[in-house]
Order: C-alpha cells, then structure tokens, then sequence
C-alpha cells in the first residue's frame, strides 16, 4: 500500500503553528514548557526551529482515556472542572491546531499521525466528532497543550541547540532525528512507551512507513 505524503500546503501550516507556538510560550512562567519556555530564541532561531516537519506541540494524542471522556455525550464533571483556562494565545492556537488536525484526519489520516505522532484511534476519535463539538469541549482546556516529547531532555537539547542553527544540514538533521524518534518511539503517558510506528524491521507495515516519511527527508532504514 502507498501512503501520500503530506503537501505543500500541509507543511506551510505545520511551520505556521510551530511559529505560533514557540511565540504563544515564549518566557511563559508555566513549568509544563521547562527549558523551552525559558529560552529567548530570535527570531531567525524561532524561524528554524519551526521549520521541522511536525508539530512542537502535542494534544495529549496518545491519552486515550483523556479524549474518550472529553469527546463523550455526558462528560465527566471531574474532568470538565479540574482545569484552569488557558492563556488567549494558548487557546487560539488550540482552535487553530485541532482545527488542522480534524481536517487533515479526514484527508489524509497517515499524514496527520505522522506530523503529530498520534495512533489511528485518535484520529478516528476526532474526526468521529463536529468541528463545533471538539471546539466547544477541547479547545479551552488549560490541561491539554504541552510540548511535544514532554521529558525526553536530550530531544529537546538537540532541537534548541543544532535544531535552531544556521547552517541548514545541521538543522535538518537535527528535525530528522527528533522525526525519527517521534515514529519509532512515540509519546511517553503515564510513564508507559506506547510506539506511534511498527517495532520490528520485518513488519511490512514499518517498512511502508518509513517509505513514505521520505515526502519529509527521512532516510529510509
């Protein structure tokens, strides 16, 4: 099976979120962003470091139980009530990046896994919803945003340091890496590895996924 790769238009809107995010948390004092929220990037550095194929920012795509009961008809109050709201910035972008996602899901539900890391279960879960509804319940929660690879430090040392570099090789190869990563070893939730790509290097399912990855500049193993 061949999987289409993302479009133009596709990675203009990854790179017009990632800029967004990075400025929507720039000096923030909220702990859940750590070194990235305190790193005074400029503006070329904010430029490059947008620049990598897939989004910086993650919606909790791999907590299952989070969305099932967010999305569902009668909601826990528990879950409703726990969190603060997020900040205006915070939250546009939150109406912006699900807005992509939904849309891409439908579109093409492959690329959407790959630029955001989440199982095929999550974008089934959000397409099976109204853009209205996913708004209206997911939107202005304050407890959703976080950076992508939340607690792998050496991703994100590398991303800030030659991820955000002049010289271009090394910045590709810096997102390449951290793509690498988020395919193969996906998102840490409740300290529990739950793998985004296929483990073992016979799987032709694997095989297939890393094919397609080359529409991003991966190389193929």
């Amino acid at each position: 099976m061949d999987y289409k790769g993302p479009t133009h238009d596709d990675l203009v809107n990854i790179r017009a979120l990632n800029r967004y995010f990075l400025r929507a948390i720039s000096g923030t004092d909220i702990d859940t962003f750590g070194e990235l929220a305190e790193r005074r990037l400029t503006d070329s550095q904010l430029a490059h470091l947008a620049s990598a194929p897939f989004l910086l920012f993650s919606f909790r795509e791999q907590d299952s139980d989070y969305w099932q009961r967010l999305l569902s008809d009668d909601p826990q109050l528990e879950l409703i009530d726990s969190a603060a709201l997020p900040s205006e910035k915070v939250r546009h972008l939150q109406v912006a990046g699900l807005g992509f996602l939904w849309q891409l899901s439908r579109r093409n539900p492959y690329v959407s896994r790959v630029v955001s890391g989440a199982p095929a279960s999550w974008c089934e879960l959000l397409t099976g919803s109204t853009l209205a509804k996913l708004f209206d319940r997911a939107a202005t929660r304050g407890d959703l945003l976080c950076p992508r690879f939340a607690g792998e430090d050496s991703i994100w040392r590398r991303l800030l340091d030659s991820g955000v570099h002049a010289k271009r090789s090394l910045r590709r190869t810096s997102h390449h890496c951290a793509l690498q990563a988020l395919l193969t070893r996906g998102q840490r939730v409740h300290s529990e590895v739950i793998s985004v790509a296929a483990c073992g290097t016979q799987n032709p399912a694997r095989r297939h996924a890393f094919r397609a990855t080359d529409s991003f500049g991966v190389t193929k193993v």
